[in-house]
Formats: structure tokens, sequence, C-alpha cells
């Protein structure tokens, strides 16, 4: 409640309401990419996190460390498709991260990603992305040293 009675006045009433309209209003863009490197950093925030299960879903089951992107992360890479910039994020399988690891793009907004996922049963391609978005996730979970 705002009133006298409360510690407010009414006439601050207008000035808290608007203050809690901006902050309000500026939540959805902290859950983007910017200063994340991590790809856990990002699906801890919606829309990302949704966009993250979907393109996980056909794998999930048989490799459980997808789950929440439990693994070895290394920093994400700015790369250029189609004229505009993105981070490819990576993560691999603690102990087996040669043979299982995943890289990722996620569209503009969080609410699709695009995926190269490598396991010992083979690399698939996962979100249908272009052939520019494709190339640039097989050149890094290629390119990408293993970790352990």
């Amino acid at each position: 409640m705002v009133g006298p009675r409360h510690g407010l006045s009414m006439r601050a009433a207008p000035g808290v309401l608007l203050a809690l309209v901006l902050v309000g209003l500026s939540a959805p863009a902290l859950a983007n990419t910017e200063g994340k490197t991590a790809l856990y950093e990002v699906i801890f925030h919606e829309p990302y996190r949704g966009a993250w299960k979907r393109l996980t879903a056909p794998v999930v089951a048989a490799n459980r460390w997808l789950k929440g992107a439990r693994g070895i992360w290394h920093p994400a890479r700015m790369v250029t498709v189609d004229a505009q910039h993105f981070k490819v994020f990576f993560l691999c399988k603690v102990n087996e991260c040669a043979a299982n690891r995943i890289t990722v793009i996620f569209g503009p907004g969080g609410h699709h990603a695009y995926g190269a996922f490598r396991s010992p049963a083979g690399t698939q391609i996962l979100g249908a992305p272009n052939d520019d978005t494709r190339r640039a996730l097989l050149k890094v979970l290629i390119e990408e040293p293993p970790r352990e």
C-alpha cells in the first residue's frame, strides 16, 4: 500500500510506480548473452532455457550430462553468420570431452537454438540451422581442443 501511514506520500507514489515498471521492463534484457561466456550462464534464464531444452530433447535421454548443461565449458567464441555476430557456446562431458561435446548458437532473442552434437554414435545437427550456421557450429565443434 502507498500512503502516509506506510511512509510514502501519494505524491511519491507515481515515481515509485514508474521505477517498479522500469525495473520490470529491464528484467528480460538481463537474460541475454552479453557478458556471458558459459552455456550454463545463459540457459539459467528464459527464453534460453526453453530453447536449450527443445534443442537437446532428441539426445538428452541417452546423454544426461546435457541436462542443465553439466560438463566442461569453454569460453564462447564469436562467429559471423549471414553478416550477423553470434556467440558459439561449447560444452563437453567430464572425462569424455573428445567424444561427447556440443556447440550451440542461440537465435536473436534466445527463443530458438541450433546445435552440433558429437557422441560415440556420431555427429548430429540439432535445431535445423541454415547451412552457414551449421558450418559455424561444426567448425567450433571440431576445432575446440578437448579439456578434461
